[in-house]
């Protein structure tokens, strides 16, 4: 039974951070001193590539494109062999995410071609691993998604390229719990169930069994946090539970009518005076409630200025 996803709440008294915030996403998968746990986590979900060491890259990656704000990958890495991969934690299944994961698929590629030596388009393989708080492959009931370029017909599928990789890590397909766990569990329903579940603890789970698991819950435990990370870890917190009421009052009020107007203006005005027609929109409707500017930019993508 599909779980829904669930919103966070700063506890003082938790003895583990949310895992799938973005502070504590970051802090256990995407800092130098829990890169042995990325290591990990990549070997254990890409088992075939024999993965020996991983590096971190600048997370912030220019997108070549006009009108495009710049990607900001969660975690972006490079393997021993050459290969790049993108790590994003996705809470909210939002209606753009899958054509977000290809842009960032390709600024990926992009920038890796664009720092490399290589000069007739030769690429290495670029994976983007996503693992994410609600379905987006609703109709399918397992988990992970892998995708690949393919050609489909009737008769047959056929890899085009193997360079590129999407996984999509569903948390909310897992139906079972950290007490379901014994020798035959799947690393990958492991995972997901500590990164559910692991808020909720009050210690390590006995029948875990795998070390690696074991060492995530011991970075992620708040006694081990100094003065600055709990601040931080707070204001992150406190920032999500602000932007989910914000966003959920915003539905409520006129959000997704604000936004069909605006696409209805769009197929009138033209494709791109349309997009900026659709996105004042939803600026006005948000401002009408009251919300921030700093939220309603988050929203919409557009400067202070604007």
């Amino acid at each position: 039974m599909a779980r829904k996803y669930r919103h966070f709440v700063y506890d003082e008294n938790q003895w583990y951070i949310y895992p799938t915030s973005d502070w504590g996403f970051k802090h256990l998968l995407g800092t130098e001193r829990n890169k042995d746990l990325l290591l990990g986590v990549l070997r254990g979900l890409l088992p075939e590539l024999d993965i020996e060491s991983v590096e971190y890259l600048p997370r912030d990656v220019t997108i070549p494109v006009g009108k495009m704000k710049d990607a900001s990958f969660d975690v972006f890495c490079r393997m021993h062999d050459g290969s790049i991969a993108v790590i994003e934690m996705q809470n909210y299944a939002r209606k753009a995410f899958l054509d977000r994961s290809l842009v960032y698929t390709s600024a990926a590629v992009l920038e890796h071609f664009v720092n490399s030596s290589e000069k007739n388009y030769r690429i290495g393989k670029t994976i983007f691993l996503a693992f994410v708080g609600d379905p987006v492959f609703c109709s399918v009931g397992r988990t992970p998604i892998r995708l690949s370029l393919c050609d489909i017909d009737e008769v047959s599928t056929v890899v085009r390229n193997d360079k590129l990789l999407q996984i999509f890590v569903e948390l909310p397909k897992f139906g079972g719990s950290l007490d379901d766990i014994d020798a035959s569990t799947p690393f990958v329903e492991k995972l997901a169930y500590v990164l559910m579940e692991m808020a909720d603890c009050a210690g390590v789970p006995e029948n875990l069994g795998d070390p690696l698991l074991e060492r995530l819950f011991h970075e992620a435990d708040t006694s081990r946090m100094n003065t600055d990370m709990r601040d931080d870890y707070m204001k992150s917190i406190m920032s999500e539970t602000d932007y989910e009421y914000h966003m959920d009052g915003a539905r409520e009020e006129g959000f997704d009518e604000g936004y069909s107007e605006g696409r209805a203006k769009g197929h009138a005005e033209g494709r791109a005076e349309g997009r900026e027609s659709a996105l004042n929109d939803v600026a006005e409707k948000l401002a009408s409630l009251g919300l921030s500017p700093e939220v309603i930019r988050s929203v919409v993508g557009k400067s202070e200025r604007e």
